[in-house]
């Protein structure tokens, strides 16, 4: 496995078509953090807990991933008693998953999480990966001896080193900020964490906004949006021309999306991955055109454009293809976000090794235990 993409995404069923429908060599060279959704009005847990993972693993069995359940409290438990981190990866592994725990920076001094991530460590051969949020990027790698000092106890609780530990450095929702900002903040984290020996840095960001109208105003138009995460990115690889430093980004949605919403006036919408950039081919509310009859329209509208690229580049390009024709119908939302998260992610790849390709031709070491 030669690690170049950590795409981060709810585990939803959307995201899973988008994932099962990826080309082998794409499969093959990315890590997935899959972010365990939860109902704010739900109580009980376990079974909608085993579904996801029974989806999981038609969709990724015998491949790696992450599992992070930063969308649940802390110390949060299912209706039997039993720590929602353990029940997740236990369910997940039963059901052929390889997953490898997230451990929050920000959430590790609650000791019901931190001693369900010490049970996981006895139980499983694990990779961790020490998920730093904005907090920790801004503040505590600027006080460095204490930074280290707080990632030193976690590796030490968990019995991991930097050698058999993977570390991310993510920014959330970046869809406000400006590029030369995260490129300094990347800077200072990558600095930091290679004075204390990590190998592979995975920098994250996410700059799709909360909602359509926050990308393209009007409906019925389009529009493009610069993709922050990537532009960073780009310009911290090519000034230090290091493969240890893996882009990741959190796909088509945007950072902070809430679960389980329900929008009887969602837009119709395709987001269309393209170079630095999302092409935004809007519609209009679902209560006066259905979701059907708008995306086959947006279809058109996008094969149309000089942006798409052709049905044989992705699972998800052919689907756009094919519903601009008439072949396929795109029923719902869910149906859409597989169509773009596919193209996304093969978009994704195709970019990070072509700039990797004119910066480079070093090598990345990866952990092995994640292989």
């Amino acid at each position: 496995m030669s690690l170049q993409y950590v795409p981060v995404m709810p585990a939803k069923r959307g995201e899973f078509t988008a994932i099962t429908n990826l080309q082998p060599l794409v499969s093959a060279n990315i890590l997935p953090l899959f972010e365990l959704p939860r109902k704010a009005d739900a109580t009980v847990f376990e079974p909608s807990i085993t579904r996801t993972a029974k989806s999981a693993g038609k969709a990724w069995a015998n491949r790696a991933a992450f599992l992070d359940i930063s969308k649940w409290t802390p110390n949060a438990r299912t209706e039997s008693g039993i720590h929602v981190l353990e029940y997740a990866f236990s369910q997940f592994r039963s059901m052929g998953v390889m997953m490898h725990p997230v451990v929050g920076y920000d959430r590790w001094d609650d000791p019901d999480y931190s001693q369900a991530l010490k049970n996981v460590r006895k139980l499983y051969s694990v990779t961790p990966c020490l998920r730093l949020d904005r907090e920790a990027i801004k503040e505590d790698m600027r006080d460095l001896p204490y930074f280290t000092g707080k990632m030193n106890d976690i590796m030490d609780a968990l019995d991991v080193g930097v050698n058999n530990c993977y570390v991310m450095v993510d920014f959330g929702d970046v869809s406000k900020s400006a590029v030369p900002d995260i490129i300094e903040d990347t800077e200072v984290a990558i600095e930091a964490l290679r004075s204390m020996g990590f190998g592979t840095v995975i920098v994250v960001g996410g700059s799709m906004p909360s909602g359509v109208n926050k990308a393209v105003n009007a409906p019925d138009a389009e529009g493009c949006i610069p993709r922050i995460e990537m532009m960073a990115w780009k310009a911290v690889f090519s000034k230090l021309k290091d493969r240890g430093i893996v882009f990741g980004d959190y796909l088509i949605r945007n950072a902070d999306a809430v679960d389980g919403v329900i929008a009887p006036d969602a837009n119709a919408k395709i987001r269309y991955t393209i170079e630095n950039q999302s092409f935004i081919v809007r519609g209009h509310t679902k209560r006066l055109d259905s979701l059907t009859a708008q995306h086959k329209v947006l279809a058109q509208k996008l094969v149309a454009s000089a942006h798409y690229m052709n049905p044989s580049f992705s699972w998800g390009d052919a689907e756009i293809f094919n519903c601009s024709v008439g072949i396929k119908e795109l029923r719902d939302a869910t149906s859409m976000i597989s169509v773009d998260s596919n193209h996304h992610i093969h978009a994704v790849m195709a970019e990070v090794f072509e700039h990797q390709r004119q910066v480079t031709a070093i090598g990345v070491v990866i952990p092995e235990s994640a292989e």
